[in-house]
């Protein structure tokens, strides 16, 4: 990765205290949330695809920055790799619909797995997405940083890395 946008420098992005939780707490707020703020991504895109279920996250602990772009900084940048897989499906029409409107229709399921690399210059600064990869059954490893997903998060976080229940759509109606 050559350049890393707004990671050490100062703004608003991704300023609420869920971007400054610890990588676990981090993780766990993000892929709870994931899936409106993708499926909102793949709309907007026209995909046919909708994210059913993201899965837990596993998070890694860096001791080594190695092979990421990271500046010069008076303390050395912290970062964490996560892990989590998406289950997406889309529904496939038939070619020529019978008389049952229903006739004809499938799913189709794609469940991928994804490898994100999150930094942060200090404990104040809010965690930054810099490297997303993804692969799948039949699918070669391919970085997908500048992708639809990699958006996604980084809407998630611009919102203040909101956890259930902190966005109007996630509140539980009483």
């Amino acid at each position: 990765m050559v350049t890393v946008l707004g990671l050490f420098g100062v703004s608003n992005f991704g300023q609420g205290q869920g971007c400054l939780a610890e990588p676990q707490s981090w993780a766990a707020a993000l892929t709870e949330q994931l899936p409106l703020f993708l499926n909102l991504a793949l709309s907007r895109s026209q995909s046919d695809f909708q994210v059913v279920l993201v899965g837990e996250p596993e998070v890694e602990l860096l001791s080594s920055l190695e092979g990421l772009s990271t500046p010069t900084t008076a303390s050395p940048p912290e970062g964490f790799r996560l892990y989590f897989t998406t289950l997406e499906r889309r529904l496939v029409l038939a070619a020529a619909p019978d008389e049952n409107p229903l006739g004809g229709r499938r799913t189709e399921s794609i469940q991928l797995a994804y490898e994100a690399y999150v930094l942060r210059s200090t404990p104040q600064d809010p965690w930054q997405l810099v490297r997303l990869q993804v692969t799948g059954a039949g699918i070669a490893i391919r970085d997908v940083t500048n992708g639809i997903t990699a958006q996604a998060i980084r809407n998630w976080q611009q919102a203040g890395c909101p956890s259930m229940g902190d966005l109007e759509l996630t509140r539980p109606h009483s």
